[in-house]
């Protein structure tokens, strides 16, 4: 068994697509760094119960370190992602914990996105 103190995910990466989604995002709400706003995403994501698809896409757009990702709350991070995780019978391990942080994180970048927000007070809504 995994133990809580024995898991490290790896950098994160995104696809240049939701780079540039990204990017939008920041012009339109006026946060300024990728972590919050993929912090956001990866929640967004969580509300969907089901599991995100695992693209095969090029990761060539943002990269960040865990640390960077989850701050001072990497404890809530992780543990939201495995209750994720056993809740659609997916094995905790290193692979799976990696591969769909970056798919949450991915499909929330989408799902903001489409959601067309066009300032902070809407994104906020």
């Amino acid at each position: 068994m995994l133990r809580f103190d024995q898991i490290q995910i790896e950098t994160i990466f995104t696809s240049e697509a939701s780079k540039n989604f990204l990017a939008q995002l920041k012009r339109y709400t006026g946060i300024s760094t990728w972590n919050v706003l993929c912090r956001l995403a990866f929640c967004h994501s969580l509300k969907d119960k089901t599991l995100p698809r695992n693209l095969d896409e090029q990761l060539n757009g943002v990269e960040m370190n865990y640390d960077t990702f989850a701050g001072k709350h990497k404890a809530l991070y992780l543990g939201l992602l495995i209750q994720n995780l056993i809740n659609n019978k997916v094995e905790i391990n290193k692979t799976n914990l990696n591969k769909y942080l970056k798919a949450h994180i991915g499909r929330g970048i989408f799902i903001l996105f489409n959601k067309k927000f066009r300032n902070l007070k809407s994104f906020l809504e």
